[in-house]
């Protein structure tokens, strides 16, 4: 398939459209537009949880993931990020956040969107804090995120449509040139949408898209695009997931070439130092946590070098603290005799289950508790009851 086929495959239907940009309703699976950002999610329950279990998601009034724990006492934790900061594939109570703060006694705000670059992830912080500021700000990085950086249209890397296979905000980038340009979603409103159907429009538009370039540059074999099914029940339209199940949907990670990949790596570098200049003038503090996909985590236990390492040879000349899930995962791996895949089964459902997010708490608890001034209550030491 040439590239012109090959765009004209990742077209929507306007029913999708539609599903995508109708803000009350969940037919996208909890996933809705959003001109400045690209989507943000909406209240909707999916049965993509552990054991073929429903799971459940809703978000207060600003956009957050619902406060189980303590929802109604001031927040001084705000956390960003993607689907692993969402939290995607467990209810509203099983985020590692909900953990964190069953633990601290106070509430940890979630505002991780599904999809989302490490720029979007930016960009939301920025309303957010604008708005409703916190003392401390959690960017959680994602191994695709990189990427996700560089990504005008969405489906055109994954070579499908999905919930979140929408045009979005990004940053172009020339590593040689140390040049980094903020580029802004092309589409405002909810009708601009719906120029995705056209296919004059998408040819003109995405014709000579870097990401697309890159990718045929890289020898990526071009497939068509696989549709959604959105159907009527009751009068009511569904969104039903692409098969095969969710990890076989997820872009092959390694295969990329390595100046793309540090041409990714060089867009997540500029978004961080942003985000910690905005965290500094606002009296701020920043910590950057790393979290991976399953495959990137069995990698690293089979002891394979890590496709960042340029990105984490920089961060760690920050002042920030740095926390790298890899080294949690690999330090508890050693007490275990089953092989990666076995060893990460239990921890993973395509994002993490339960488990995966409660071992995400613990793993980072201690750090975010020296962190924190003045500590989390129940690290205050004395016999006093907690107030309220």
């Amino acid at each position: 398939m040439d590239a012109h086929d090959y765009l004209i495959s990742l077209i929507p239907q306007p029913q999708e459209v539609q599903a995508f940009t109708d803000a009350t309703s969940d037919a996208n699976g909890g996933w809705t537009f959003d001109g400045e950002l690209g989507w943000v999610h909406s209240e909707t329950s999916l049965a993509d949880g552990v054991d073929g279990s429903k799971t459940y998601y809703r978000y207060e009034s600003d956009g957050a993931r619902k406060v189980v724990n303590f929802p109604d006492e001031p927040c001084r934790i705000h956390t960003y990020g993607n689907s692993f900061t969402h939290c995607d594939q467990v209810s509203d109570g099983e985020t590692w956040q909900e953990y964190l703060a069953a633990h601290f006694q106070e509430p940890l705000r979630n505002y991780g969107v599904g999809g989302y670059s490490v720029y979007q992830a930016y960009l939301r912080m920025l309303r957010v804090e604008n708005e409703m500021p916190a003392d401390y700000i959690i960017l959680n990085i994602w191994s695709d995120d990189h990427y996700r950086n560089l990504d005008a249209w969405r489906s055109i890397r994954f070579g499908r449509r999905t919930r979140c296979g929408y045009p979005l905000p990004h940053l172009r980038v020339s590593v040689e040139q140390d040049q980094c340009e903020q580029v802004q979603n092309i589409f405002e409103t909810a009708n601009d949408v719906l120029q995705l159907c056209d296919e004059e429009f998408v040819i003109n538009t995405f014709k000579d898209d870097r990401v697309l370039q890159s990718l045929i540059a890289g020898g990526t074999k071009l497939r068509g695009g696989r549709a959604l099914h959105i159907e009527n029940a009751g009068g009511s339209p569904l969104y039903k997931a692409p098969k095969p199940p969710f990890r076989q949907l997820s872009p092959d990670p390694f295969f990329k070439p390595q100046q793309y990949t540090e041409a990714a790596l060089y867009a997540t570098r500029n978004v961080v130092d942003w985000t910690e200049q905005f965290a500094n003038q606002t009296g701020k503090k920043l910590l950057v946590l790393l979290s991976f996909s399953e495959d990137r985590i069995a990698a690293h236990l089979r002891d394979e070098p890590r496709f960042d390492q340029s990105f984490l040879d920089w961060i760690q000349t920050r002042s920030f603290p740095v926390l790298d899930m890899r080294d949690a995962f690999a330090a508890d791996f050693a007490h275990s005799n089953l092989d990666p895949q076995q060893y990460l089964g239990r921890y993973y459902n395509g994002h993490h289950s339960p488990a995966g997010n409660f071992f995400t708490a613990w793993a980072i608890k201690d750090a975010l508790v020296q962190w924190f001034d003045p500590k989390p209550f129940p690290y205050q030491g004395g016999e006093g009851r907690r107030q309220g």
